[in-house]
Parts: structure tokens; sequence; C-alpha cells
């Protein structure tokens, strides 16, 4: 059974500035186990309450919709979801195998060749040994980056390198589906071709998490919504109030 539990979920994120370089430098003092939080106090760092109180009950066939404004906690909270910020308090389950369409470059390396990372990236997928040769056949088609791909990623431009890295993350079928309305895949002609793929990614999907501003989208493919203000839950249920409560809230 795919699930996504959260139970009382808080999440603290440091700002850094000039002076908090004494983070690196400033000996802290050690009780037992040191925390996030108290490496944020000792020094004098300052923070943000990115996620207050979050709890979540996800499961199969739920296509959920993040809404809020920009700093609602929206992208914050896909990021926990999928394992890039630790739970500091409170309870996390997931149950099923997680996809992240977050940030289009996170999992290439700029010094190996398109070819080396599609390998790398088959390893530490796990992806299965029989098929890999097939994945990198679609992969070719699917980039059109044609000898590029036997060349280091450091000399692609942002669009190869993204149409690289999108190509690669939906190359198998998730359990979880997350998706950050902020990730990019190239020229207006990717695009179209993306969001086919795109489609056809989240109808295999058991459960898909999005976030995104675009109403007539997350009607298309949503059939509940979470709305957060501030790195709390308002609401969470039917999209078409979450919608109506979404857009009574004063823009900030």
């Amino acid at each position: 059974m795919t699930r996504i539990q959260l139970k009382n979920i808080n999440l603290t994120i440091p700002i850094y500035d000039s002076n908090s370089l004494r983070l690196f430098r400033t000996p802290f003092k050690r009780s037992g186990k040191v925390g996030a939080r108290d490496l944020i106090r000792q020094a004098g760092i300052l923070s943000v309450n990115a996620l207050r109180d979050v709890s979540l009950d996800i499961g199969e066939g739920d296509r959920i919709a993040l809404i809020g404004h920009n700093g609602a906690g929206k992208t914050t909270l896909l990021r926990l979801i999928a394992g890039v910020y630790p739970v500091q308090h409170g309870e996390m389950k997931i149950e099923g195998r997680i996809q992240s369409l977050l940030e289009a470059s996170m999992a290439v390396n700029p010094d190996a060749t398109g070819y080396e990372n599609i390998r790398l990236v088959a390893e530490l997928g796990d992806w299965p040994r029989k098929h890999v040769d097939r994945y990198i056949e679609d992969i070719e088609d699917f980039t059109e980056l044609g000898d590029y791909l036997s060349l280091p990623v450091r000399i692609y431009s942002q669009g190869m390198s993204a149409r690289l890295a999108f190509a690669m993350a939906t190359i198998q079928s998730p359990d979880i589906l997350l998706v950050d309305e902020n990730i990019g895949a190239g020229d207006l002609h990717f695009q179209e071709k993306a969001q086919k793929r795109i489609d056809d990614f989240i109808g295999r999907a058991k459960i898909m998490v999005v976030a995104s501003h675009a109403e007539a989208l997350l009607r298309l493919i949503c059939n509940k919504a979470v709305l957060l203000n501030n790195g709390a839950i308002e609401y969470f249920g039917d999209l078409d109030k979450a919608l109506e409560l979404y857009k009574k809230k004063p823009k900030r």
C-alpha cells in the first residue's frame, strides 16, 4: 500500500549571513546529541519556521495540489517528503518509491559525460539492469542531444542539462510523484515534449503531490488540495473549496 503520513511536522531552516560564518569556527558546547536547533541557537543564526505542525495522511489515488502564496511552504513540504530536508520534529512515514521533479539539475554531475551521468543515476536509482540499455535509447531519443551525450555536462547549456536531468527523472514509473512548478525543461519545443511525458508519468503514479499556482492545471490533474499559509496547513480536502479559500486570501 502506497502512503504518505506526516504527523506534527515542524521544520526550522537557518538563514545564513556573513556573521554566521562563526558556525564553522566556534566550538559548540556538547551535552549528548546536538540537533539542528542546538546548532542554530549556539551559533546565534537567524532561522525561519518553514513548516509548522504539519499533519497529512495521503493514500493511493490521491492527486494533491499544494497551493498558497509565495513563501507559504509548498516547495519546502515537497523537499521534506523527498528527503532533501530531515525530519527535525514530528513523524514521517513513506510507503512506496518516490520520484521527484523538483530541481532539474540536481541529479547531474557536470564533470561527467551525459552517458556517464545516465549510468551513475542508473546505479543510484537501482534501475533494472536488463532495462538500462533500453532506457538509454529512450533518453537519447527524448533529449535529442546526439553527440553531446558523449561530452562533459559542464559544456551543456542550461536547457540541455535540464533536458538530460528531466529525461532521467521520468524514465521509470514511481509510486509517489512529487512535482514543483519551478522545474524547467528547456525551450518551447522541448516543453511540449516534456508536457506529454509528464502526462503519461502522472497517469502511472499511485500518489502525486504537485505545487503550482496554475488553477487550470490543478483542476485537470488533482482531486484534493492542501492550502498552506506561513508554513502551516489551513485546509486539506476538496480542491474546489481550497481554491475558493485561496482566492479570498490577500496577497503578501
